[in-house]
């Protein structure tokens, strides 16, 4: 097998789907807390249509790191553990060739890198080895922006009987504990208030002495108050909020493996099975997220069904050939 395949992938929702991508230093993430929104169309006017989408990079690292654990036991289990670097080569495509020049690149280097290791081959390593595997993003037929999701946190005294298991000293720990802790929320409202006033008065006249002299007593309120919480310093009893796309979607996108070997397809199909085993994406997977199931139908060029994969429900693949 030497030419393309294409792998047609429809993913489907089994709860929310919570994703959060990381902010680059001194930019400002969406008003999604950074969930990923691209721009999918435009409207009779002209104006930007937008749908969260599940990115290439969060099902190709899936897909990458279950192969390199699975050759990574076969490894241990013959007595030749891997290394550090062909870790980092295998399961983060980093090597230390990766940073050389365009004239520095060995190409017969690179020859070897391939066919020493099957996932390099295809997944690619560094600037020098360019990946056989291409990953579109996955995105839904109808635009579905993130919705919030909240929730809260508990603390002991919200478990019924549990205050009256614990001793004396104890039950006394845990009512100053909590009263430092209202405290130092107030003081937190207090800064993030002075904060956001401070900061319209400069757009406008500036702000005032007394202001900045408010600001300043309300953070030392906050963090004596943190200080006298002891080692315990997050907050407890307080509502968390994280954004998902909803359950019961579909996300459509493709996989397309370039010059194609019977070696790609094998891998590819181990990575399935560990997804179909283990099928949540993302975050917040110990709050309901994550969950997934589809299928991934692999197609020559021509469009002949060579296999369809299909994954989820924390069981083993079925894969039919064709």
């Amino acid at each position: 097998m030497s030419k393309r395949v294409i792998v047609k992938v429809t993913l489907r929702t089994k709860g929310p789907l919570s994703l959060k991508m990381p902010v680059v230093e001194g930019a400002r993430g969406n008003e999604f807390d950074n969930f990923p929104v691209m721009t999918k169309g435009v409207d009779a006017e002209g104006n930007k249509l937008r749908t969260g989408y599940l990115p290439a990079t969060t099902v190709r690292g899936f897909l990458r790191r279950a192969v390199t654990l699975q050759r990574m036991r076969k490894a241990a289990e013959a007595g030749k553990p891997y290394k550090l670097p062909q870790i980092y080569n295998e399961m983060i495509g980093q090597n230390a060739d990766s940073e050389k020049k365009a004239e520095e690149i060995d190409l017969l280097a690179i020859k070897k890198a391939r066919e020493s290791s099957p996932v390099v081959d295809l997944f690619g390593s560094g600037l020098n080895v360019k990946s056989r595997l291409l990953v579109s993003h996955f995105y839904p037929a109808t635009n579905v922006l993130p919705e919030a999701f909240t929730g809260v946190r508990k603390d002991i005294d919200d478990t019924e009987d549990a205050l009256e298991l614990l001793d004396s000293q104890d039950i006394i720990e845990f009512q100053r504990r909590t009263e430092r802790n209202r405290e130092r929320a107030a003081a937190a409202a207090r800064v993030k208030q002075m904060e956001s006033k401070i900061r319209r008065d400069e757009r406008k006249d500036g702000a005032s002495e007394d202001d900045k002299k408010a600001l300043e007593i309300a953070k030392k309120q906050e963090e004596a108050a943190e200080r006298e919480m002891g080692e315990m310093k997050v907050s407890t009893r307080q509502i968390t909020t994280h954004f998902a796309l909803p359950a019961e979607i579909e996300l459509h996108g493709r996989l397309v493996i370039e010059r194609a070997k019977d070696q790609d397809l094998e891998m590819l199909e181990d990575g399935l099975r560990e997804l179909s085993r283990s099928p949540v994406l993302g975050a917040q997977s110990a709050r309901g997220c994550g969950e997934i199931e589809g299928t991934f139908e692999f197609t020559d060029e021509e469009g002949k069904l060579i296999k369809n994969v299909v994954v989820g429900g924390y069981s083993d693949a079925k894969v039919t050939n064709f």
